[in-house]
């Protein structure tokens, strides 16, 4: 049981040095039930070459992508086929075996014990079924059974990692954070009656589904029905009808916020408005005591780290506003949080407070002047 202590504690990433530790506008509440104190369209992620995504009822479905073996995978029982998407999820969660040319492959076969559950994990998160086994492994059904999966068992040990990423979301990590007391889960993963049961079986029930944007909302109505007492928060500019992206009806979000905020839902839990990624953007900021130690920074994708830029970054070719995305990674430089836990990009651990504040400046120095990091692309 998770304790909401898993039945297995894997490492869903490894731990890399760079400058600190690389894991892989006041305004009021409006509509629906509750008052808190404080606080279009976005681009949707573009798919590879050659594979048309259509979403019918929320769901993205896969037209033209091939389950072939991709050729670029090393020989063995683990690959990835053709309908992979690249969302990175696997390339994260178990790098020991999988790399990119234009999508994911498998680099180098799992060999211990740890490397299978890395990849059988990899394999069960991944948004589109991407990830094949040439045999069935015994370890799999232990793996699934591990989700929710420890993000950090002795540094945050009340935040996990949910698992089955959703293609509706272009593969974003889904988090669960909390006690029984109070839980929250961070956008959507893709709905599945064996998660439920995990974090039913747990008492976990989330208080609030934290939506951080319009991109990543996949199957919250499912995940609503299943769960009637769990409110969904979500910024008004990002509320749409089932007739605009992501084609799914968002109106009936029970939390609507409006303004600029802060707003606190709950002690130790906050909302920050971070318009840029979208209009509606949202951060959400829990204290140690939500997250059973440090700080975490729920990011959504406003910030994250990018491997290939090498730096905290906010995947320009995806924005809204440029500008406005930079000036609200400033506002984030002296808020009390250790850990950015992205939807997409990689995780990112500050050493202290002066790191952060430091860092986070020069992100949003960074990202205002080369926002497609065209200078560190183009550079020796």
């Amino acid at each position: 049981m998770f304790a909401c202590v898993l039945p297995l504690v894997l490492s869903t990433s490894p731990t890399t040095q760079h400058h600190a530790r690389v894991w892989g506008g006041g305004s009021t509440l409006v509509r629906h039930q509750t008052s808190l104190r404080r606080p279009i369209s976005t681009t949707p992620h573009r798919a590879p070459a050659g594979l048309v995504l259509r979403l019918r009822g929320g769901a993205l479905a896969m037209k033209g992508a091939s389950k072939r073996r991709r050729p670029s995978n090393v020989e063995g029982n683990v690959f990835v086929d053709e309908s992979c998407i690249d969302c990175d999820t696997c390339r994260w969660m178990a790098p020991d075996t999988f790399a990119r040319d234009s999508k994911s492959y498998v680099h180098r076969q799992p060999v211990s014990d740890s490397e299978r559950q890395a990849a059988l994990a990899a394999m069960i998160s991944c948004p589109t079924g991407s990830i094949r086994l040439e045999q069935p492994d015994p370890l799999a059904k232990q793996v699934r059974q591990s989700f929710p999966m420890a993000v950090d068992s002795s540094r945050i040990s009340k935040v996990f990692h949910l698992g089955f990423h959703s293609a509706a979301s272009f593969g974003a990590t889904p988090y669960l954070f909390g006690d029984s007391s109070f839980s929250c889960m961070v956008d959507s993963p893709r709905f599945n009656s064996a998660l439920a049961n995990a974090i039913e079986a747990a008492g976990c029930v989330p208080t609030f589904m934290l939506l951080t944007h319009i991109d990543d909302v996949s199957d919250h109505q499912r995940w609503k029905d299943r769960w009637p007492s769990m409110k969904r928060v979500m910024h008004t500019a990002d509320i749409r009808g089932p007739d605009a992206w992501p084609y799914t009806d968002l109106r009936g979000v029970e939390m609507q916020l409006d303004g600029e905020g802060p707003w606190e839902l709950a002690l130790g839990l906050t909302a920050i408005h971070a318009p840029g990624h979208s209009r509606g953007s949202l951060c959400f900021l829990a204290s140690g005591e939500r997250t059973g130690g440090e700080g975490v920074l729920f990011s959504g994708d406003h910030l994250a780290y990018n491997a290939k830029l090498g730096r905290l970054d906010g995947f320009a070719r995806y924005g809204w506003s440029l500008g406005l995305q930079a000036e609200s990674m400033r506002k984030l430089a002296d808020l009390p949080f250790t850990w950015v836990l992205p939807g997409h990009g990689r995780r990112w651990m500050f050493e202290s407070d002066k790191q952060r504040a430091k860092t986070m400046l020069q992100a949003a120095e960074d990202f205002a002047v080369d926002p497609y990091g065209r200078q560190l692309v183009n550079s020796p």
